[in-house]
């Protein structure tokens, strides 16, 4: 037995070829780095699975972020719980702007919105019934004369505007051309310095050769429908008077045969004064059967300071008995501002209280109304 070949005590694989053994070896590599592979993938896929069999529950918010909660179908966990092999797909783009459309609408920015939205809006015409009714006006004291001044042709300048709002006391109301461009904020800025304001209904006059009352002027060779059209176009540019006026800022031109003056008027009064709107009449001779006031006085403002001075101090009675006093003023003018606020602030005030025009509304003068007015008016027409 000592002398037996060392070859037969040779194991199998040093019996194997070369070639054998290298086959053994590559196979066994190729075994183990499968196995490796295997273990990896497994242990990347197994949250999906548990993704899949466990139902997902939203992750709880940190205190501090609690006003940042929204009810959205995608949670945290979800986009932690897509697996690498996903993420060329389209869905992994889409997972992320599910998310930021919840951050930019919370719900905290929501309610206040929804607040907004609640109150409704007032109707058209609740916003220009709101804009005709005014507080009453103060009472007309027994004891003591009460002027009401209207400053006709307001609006024209802004300059001379600005001046009227900051110069002239607020109970002083403003008549307003319909043709002026700007008229709404006209009428807001009158309105805002607290004053009434009444806006020129243009109508042919006595006299319609002199005086032009622009293309929608009513009265004279107009049909009741042209009439019509005329006066809801007016309407419309009154939008937040308290009232609309025969007067311009060139005079009281009805009496003798004005438009106003004449039976056909009537339809048109009716339709005024159902809208909630006062009528100023220019003068008694326009025979106003509606609720409104008319003027006593009139004054040109389109004249040198020592005549306004003068025609404003003849104003008051002499005899010192109370008496009331609708006063138009027209056009506005530089001087006429500066002679009326200066009356108006100066010893003469003491003798007069200054109310709105509406604290002289009536239903309609009668006959021996207007002979009272006629008789009692201390200054001749424009």
């Amino acid at each position: 037995m000592q002398n037996r070949p060392a070859s037969s005590r040779a194991g199998l694989w040093q019996r194997l070829p070369v070639i054998g053994r290298l086959l053994i070896a590559f196979w066994a590599v190729l075994l183990a780095g499968g196995a490796g592979a295997a273990a990896l993938l497994f242990h990347q896929q197994k949250p999906v699975v548990l993704a899949k069999t466990t139902p997902a529950r939203p992750e709880a918010p940190p205190a501090q972020n609690a006003s940042s909660i929204v009810s959205t179908p995608v949670p945290k966990e979800a986009v932690r719980s897509v697996s690498p092999s996903e993420v060329p797909q389209p869905a992994t783009p889409v997972a992320a702007p599910t998310v930021i459309p919840a951050k930019a609408v919370p719900p905290t920015l929501a309610a206040p919105s929804t607040a907004v939205t609640q109150q409704p809006l007032p109707s058209p015409a609740a916003a220009s019934s709101a804009a005709v009714v005014r507080p009453s006006p103060p009472a007309v004291p027994a004891d003591k004369t009460a002027i009401a001044i209207v400053l006709q042709g307001f609006g024209y300048s802004d300059a001379l505007t600005y001046d009227v709002l900051s110069r002239i006391p607020a109970p002083v109301a403003v008549g307003i051309s319909p043709y002026v461009s700007n008229i709404g904020d006209i009428i807001a800025r009158a309105h805002a310095s607290h004053r009434e304001v009444y806006v020129t209904l243009p109508m042919q006059s006595a006299h319609p050769e002199r005086v032009d009352e622009g293309p929608h002027a009513l009265g004279y060779g107009n049909s009741a429908a042209d009439d019509q059209r005329e006066l809801e176009w007016c309407l419309s540019r009154a939008t937040g008077a308290d009232g609309l006026t025969d007067a311009s800022e060139n005079g009281d031109d009805q009496p003798g045969g004005g438009y106003a003056t004449s039976p056909d008027f009537a339809p048109i009064a009716s339709i005024i004064s159902s809208k909630g709107l006062l009528y100023l009449a220019g003068s008694a001779q326009d025979g106003r059967r509606t609720r409104g006031m008319t003027a006593t006085a009139w004054i040109d403002g389109d004249t040198d300071a020592a005549t306004l001075d003068s025609r404003l101090s003849a104003l008051l009675p002499q005899d010192g008995k109370p008496t009331k006093i609708l006063l138009m003023v027209g056009p506005v003018t530089p001087v006429m501002i500066d002679r009326l606020a200066n009356w108006l602030k100066g010893p003469a005030a003491a003798s007069f209280v200054l109310v709105p025009p509406s604290s002289f509304v009536d239903s309609g003068i009668g006959n021996d109304q207007a002979a009272n007015l006629l008789s009692s008016s201390p200054v001749a027409p424009l």
